[in-house]
């Protein structure tokens, strides 16, 4: 279905700039943009695209109606930044100031906006370049502008900058009406506007001079925003009471000013409010049916309460959209599959560390999974999240072995538009954004990078990232549960792994017994995956006791692929020696002979030809071979230059584990480099043989 397209006519970029941000933060990508200038040659094939034509000034309507377009075309009605109207508040009442604009009626339109905002008191005398005489400003010193500096007269002293007038909300709805577009991103929006209102009244506590001044400045305010707000003295008498409050709290329609709180706010718990003279944001009450969410600012002059607002807003909508956005969630897939009751197994140690992991479902606080690949960390990780009061919120998996360090940051932490080579135009929102109010998994945390540490780190303190090519910090609030194979204690020591970051993550540990220490349970999921595939299968007795003796050391993902590996082999229902994979086979054998003892040479041996990176170990063993022979010991970065092929950083990492694990090679402390052991060149000639 073809988006509507809007075309913007504007007086300037600045002003189109600010109309695209408006309209994109209300109707996201449902809609396209083009723009034109008034200065500008009108584009036909622009013009005729339009399903609607946009304008910033009644100035340019005139022009436009002459050309007969069937094309709705609509100017826009426009308001003022909240914040920016706090310059204003200390200005004694008839101060003579210019306001600069271009045209008389945007001149018009904004002294009546700014009176409807309760600046009555101000003389503003318009001021538009080539119509406004000398005569008639040069004893002025002040001048209000709307993002038109440059036509401020240069005798004026002082300049206060009330930034570009955006789209008004009342003008946006009916952009929605006509292209018939959804308003879910309306109170988004309205919540913008809300909050700088919020933010200008906290300031004002701080700079009132007494409670009837704090009521005549805010009183035309109040009934501008559709919030309810409610002004209370010291002692929680009624001073100011807008419309909106009226509606929300379904008021009698008689006047409350004079009143105690009492008598219509029960239920706000207003009395702690006053007792410990702290405010209150964002707490939810239910009043009369309704989800409302309430912040309580009090107003100190000179160490004294003088007064508290209280400003309110129903959330049943907001709750709506909450629903929405977990809908949405499922359908991107930030979702769980696996509970507690997904977690198979009757032996102790599964069983303590189910019990534990329930116990640590019910905190906050970051969990570290550790334990060897194919033991279920993830399975653990998504059942702690189900368990938690996160339960209805996303969860985020990130495997840090599967991102490359060039485009890890950006998935983590998002980027803005056009903040590199191939970045979408509108930007992307980071892992750490969509888990907001839920769970980040990250798995593989010892592949990370030292540089990349550092940012989870800081990630991990202050609870807030800042997108790729972006400088607004973003507050989010996730729980962390990270997990990895490796030994963090062992990386710290080597200069591999933060210590700092270690103590971030490390504060509810949750070890995974492998299978072979599990081994009770070993025909326990082959029954589970026997029922899961409706397939009915009987183990010889030298079978079960080869399965048994057998290490697994690819855990419950190599028992996985085996069940599928005999689904394909078997063509009947029993399961003989003959239909044994190699490894299984040939890991019985080796034990079996020798006098049932191996060397430690061929266990080693046999140790690295469990995985299928034997040639990674060979090339690797022989570079390091190479340069003891020269006297050489040589770090990650060379290794990998001199590999034969491509192997990533965190695949080799992985592969100089493991070969650290079988005594092939001794890594260095920091920058001391990596050798090859004597174990290490023993197995290398076999590897050779």
């Amino acid at each position: 279905m073809k988006k509507p397209t809007i075309l913007l006519v504007t007086s300037t970029k600045t002003v189109s700039k600010t109309f695209e941000e408006n309209l994109q933060m209300f109707f996201g990508s449902k809609i396209d943009i083009d723009t034109c200038y008034e200065t500008l040659p009108l584009n036909e094939k622009v013009i005729h695209k339009a399903d609607l034509i946009l304008l910033s000034s009644p100035v340019l309507e005139e022009a436009f109606r002459k050309l007969n377009l069937n094309i709705p075309l609509m100017v826009a009605r426009r308001s003022i930044r909240i914040a920016k109207l706090e310059q204003l508040l200390d200005l004694p009442a008839k101060t003579k100031i210019l306001l600069v604009t271009n045209s008389m009626k945007v001149a018009r339109d904004s002294i009546d906006v700014l009176h409807a905002f309760g600046f009555g008191h101000l003389t503003l005398i318009p001021y538009i370049p080539g119509l406004t005489s000398f005569e008639q400003t040069e004893k002025l010193e002040l001048a209000i502008t709307f993002g038109q500096d440059e036509l401020v007269p240069k005798h004026i002293k002082s300049t206060i900058y009330l930034e570009t007038r955006p789209i008004d909300l009342t003008t946006m709805l009916d952009i929605a009406r006509l292209l018939n577009l959804s308003l879910e991103k309306a109170h988004f929006y309205t919540a913008e506007f809300f909050r700088d209102f919020v933010n200008m009244g906290r300031n004002l506590s701080l700079a009132i001079q007494n409670e009837k001044q704090l009521t005549q400045k805010l009183e035309s305010i109040l009934n501008a925003v559709h919030e309810g707000i409610i002004g209370l003295d010291e002692k929680g008498i009624i001073t100011l009471i807008n419309e909106d409050a009226y509606q929300i709290l379904q008021l009698p329609s008689i006047n409350f000013i004079g009143k105690h709180y009492r008598e219509i706010l029960p239920d706000f718990q207003i009395n702690e409010t006053y007792l410990d003279q702290k405010e209150q944001l964002d707490n939810l009450f239910q009043i009369n049916n309704r989800s409302l969410l309430v912040s309580k600012v009090p107003l100190i002059l000179n160490k004294q309460l003088v007064g508290l607002v209280i400003t309110f807003q129903d959330v049943t909508r907001v709750q709506r959209m909450e629903q929405e956005i977990r809908r949405k969630s499922t359908e991107l897939g930030l979702t769980t599959k696996y509970s507690f009751d997904n977690i198979i197994g009757e032996s102790s140690l599964i069983l303590s560390a189910k019990q534990k992991a329930v116990q640590l479902a019910k905190s906050d606080y970051t969990v570290l999974i550790t334990g060897e690949n194919g033991t279920g960390k993830e399975v653990f990780a998504q059942a702690i999240h189900n368990s938690s009061e996160r339960k209805d919120g996303p969860f985020v998996a990130v495997n840090f072995a599967g991102l490359s360090e060039t485009l890890i940051e950006s998935e983590l932490f998002g980027y803005e538009g056009g903040a590199f080579t191939g970045a979408r135009k509108e930007g992307k929102m980071g892992l750490f954004e969509l888990a907001h109010n839920g769970t980040i998994f990250m798995d593989e945390i010892g592949d990370a990078s030292l540089s990349l540490q550092a940012s989870l780190l800081r990630v991990l303190q202050e609870r807030q990232v800042m997108r790729v090519g972006g400088n607004k910090i973003i507050p989010i609030n996730v729980r962390v549960i990270a997990a990895t194979n490796q030994n963090l204690h062992q990386m710290i020591r080597e200069g591999a792994f933060r210590e700092d970051l270690y103590y971030r993550l490390n504060v509810l540990p949750l070890q995974i017994p492998s299978l072979r220490e599990r081994k009770q349970d070993l025909f326990i999921f082959i029954d589970f995956f026997l029922k899961s595939n409706k397939k009915n299968l009987m183990f010889e007795s030298n079978v079960k006791k080869l399965l048994m003796n057998y290490n697994w050391p690819g855990n419950i993902r190599e028992l996985e692929n085996f069940f599928h590996y005999l689904m394909v082999t078997v063509e009947g229902n029993v399961v003989t020696k003959i239909h044994l994979p190699d490894q299984i086979l040939l890991s019985q054998e080796t034990v079996s002979s020798s006098d049932n003892s191996l060397s430690e040479i061929d266990e080693t041996l046999l140790f690295l030809k469990t995985g299928s990176f034997i040639e990674d170990y060979k090339s690797i063993l022989q570079i390091l071979w190479n340069c003891k022979k020269r006297g050489k010991n040589v770090g990650r970065g060379v290794i990998q230059e001199m590999l034969p092929y491509f192997l990533s950083d965190s695949k080799l990492r992985h592969r100089l584990s493991i070969l650290n694990k079988a005594n092939c090679i001794k890594v260095g402390i920091r920058k001391q480099g990596t050798e090859i052991t004597e174990v290490g060149i023993k197995i290398l000639n076999k590897l050779n043989e």
